[in-house]
This record gives C-alpha cells, structure tokens and sequence, in this order.
C-alpha cells in the first residue's frame, strides 16, 4: 500500500477524487496539517496496468509528482533484472514511459547474510565503541580481547577481516555508482 505525501492542494477535494477513481480501491488519510497530507493508497491493480507492472516486479514508488497532466516517478527496484522486466511489460501494455536516470543505491544492503561473520560485527562493534580507532586509542586489542574472552591476536584477525570485508563492499558500490 503505497504512501503518498501530498503538498499544496485542497486535501478533502483530493482524497474524494483519488478515492473515486477506478483505480483506486481505498484511501486512508493517516496525517494532515495544513499544507500536507499523508495518504496510504490501496490500488486496484487488474484496472491499472501500470501499478499492476510495479507490482508484479516487486517496484517501490519512493516518490510521486504530478505536474499538469504528467506525471514523474522516483521508482526502486530489487534489481536490475526486475526493472528491465518492468520496462518490457510497460510497452508491451503500450503505456508511454521516459526513462530519466538510472541508479544503483549506494546504501548498503542490511541482510542476514551480511558480509561480516557475527564474530567480526563483535569485535567490530567493541572495537569502535571502545575507541580502538579513534586518534589517541583508548583502548588496546589486548583489552578488547580480553572482554571478548580471546587472545589479542584474535581480535587483531577478526578486524583485519571486518575491514577488508567492508573495504571490499564499499569499493564494488562505488565503482558501481561510477559506472551507472
């Protein structure tokens, strides 16, 4: 159920008007001040092809405008794949669509199967909440070590992989981005 935030516009006009659409299979006003107005949508996605392309490919609307009678989308999707899919079905249902920019999201993805073992989060974790990498250190791998219950030169591996893990991902999203 998608959120729209809308801005500047006769609020109560607009949700009578979203809500009476054919698309439209619900609306719930969650927020509203004056000048804004929070909305969850429900679509109704077999009477809108274009929402039903979003969802089929597993599409995030991150944000709406509309302006005059177009309108401009900021769109996320899983992958790569998954957009190119969405393309295909968008002309094969012969609905008009400019593409802008594409992006890959700089922001790290947070799943469970995380580049750092839990081991090296740990240690990670300890590591800087202690101030083993602030400028003076307060705080030494022995010290870490010791409340993590291994040798200092455990800890001095577990941060030695953390970083190069992390070192590793930062550089693949950033040569990602620069190709984009």
């Amino acid at each position: 159920m998608p959120i729209l935030e809308v801005h500047d516009c006769e609020h109560e006009s607009f949700a009578r008007r979203l809500d009476e659409h054919d698309a439209v299979a619900s609306v719930v006003a969650i927020d509203q001040s004056e000048d804004i107005a929070t909305y969850a949508v429900e679509w109704s996605a077999d009477l809108d092809s274009f929402y039903q392309a979003l969802s089929d490919h597993h599409a995030s609307i991150l944000k709406a405008i509309k302006d005059g009678g177009q309108w401009e989308f900021d769109l996320r999707f899983p992958s790569h794949e998954s957009l190119s899919a969405f393309h295909d079905q968008i002309n094969e249902d012969e609905i008009r669509l400019d593409v802008r920019r594409v992006s890959r999201s700089n922001q790290p993805e947070l799943d469970p199967q995380s580049r750092l073992s839990p081991a090296q989060r740990e240690a990670l974790e300890l590591a800087i909440s202690e101030g083993y990498y602030s400028i003076p250190r307060t705080t030494t791998t022995a010290e870490l070590g010791a409340t993590l219950g291994i040798s200092d030169q455990a800890v001095v591996e577990r941060l030695r992989r953390a970083m190069a893990a992390l070192g590793q991902e930062y550089i693949a999203a950033s040569e990602e981005t620069l190709q984009a």
